[in-house]
């Protein structure tokens, strides 16, 4: 069939050539209103949900360290301190939020303990605005002994960390130490691992 046939039988029957295509202002706004009511819905979840996911990924820095620590200890024989550091490289830290090493030999990793110390990991600065502090005596170090346990070793030291944003004790992160070197974090946000209302934030 010829073009001129076909254009000849398709407005006999009355179907027009060519047809609008796109949205009507109407149905933009609208598209748009559904849109912003969405998003204005979904916001708060996500930023919750960054906020959950970096005091997470904190505490679970912290329980690295400490393993390493832990491990690192057994394997050389040696005592290997996790500190708090600013500089990635001495224990000078004032406090946990701004980062910490996992460092041996003890004496070595202290401010002008000289040469010699050898780092094993460094934890940046918490971002955030977030901070980190040991609840049990404010260490700002804790020392694993060649057998897995803390300080002297006898009976060991307990220690818990707290991890705290801007929404207080309810959404912060529990980590503890306990008597035998042991490291768990509580899996439940704004509790201790005994379940108990976390503190410190």
């Amino acid at each position: 069939m010829s073009d001129s046939v076909t254009t000849a039988v398709t407005a006999a029957a009355g179907v027009p050539r060519w047809r609008a295509r796109g949205l009507s202002l109407i149905e933009l706004l609208i598209v748009l209103s559904v849109g912003a009511i969405l998003l204005a819905m979904a916001a708060p979840a996500f930023k919750s949900f960054v906020q959950n996911s970096r005091l997470t990924t904190q505490a679970n820095t912290m329980v690295y360290a400490l393993n390493l620590a832990r491990s690192s200890a057994v394997k050389l024989d040696s005592t290997v301190e996790v500190c708090a550091s600013t500089d990635g490289a001495t224990c000078n830290g004032a406090a946990w939020t701004g980062g910490w090493i996992v460092c041996y030999p003890v004496a070595s990793c202290a401010v002008g303990g000289g040469p010699g110390a050898n780092v094993l990991t460094v934890a940046p600065k918490l971002g955030g605005n977030n901070t980190a502090n040991e609840q049990v005596g404010g260490a700002l170090a804790v020392s694993y002994l060649s057998n897995g346990q803390t300080n002297n070793g006898v009976g060991g030291t307990t220690y818990r960390f707290v991890f705290c944003d801007n929404r207080g004790k309810t959404s912060g992160q529990d980590v503890e130490i306990n008597f035998t070197g042991r490291i768990q974090a509580s899996p439940t946000q704004g509790q201790l691992i005994s379940g108990a209302a976390l503190g410190g934030c």
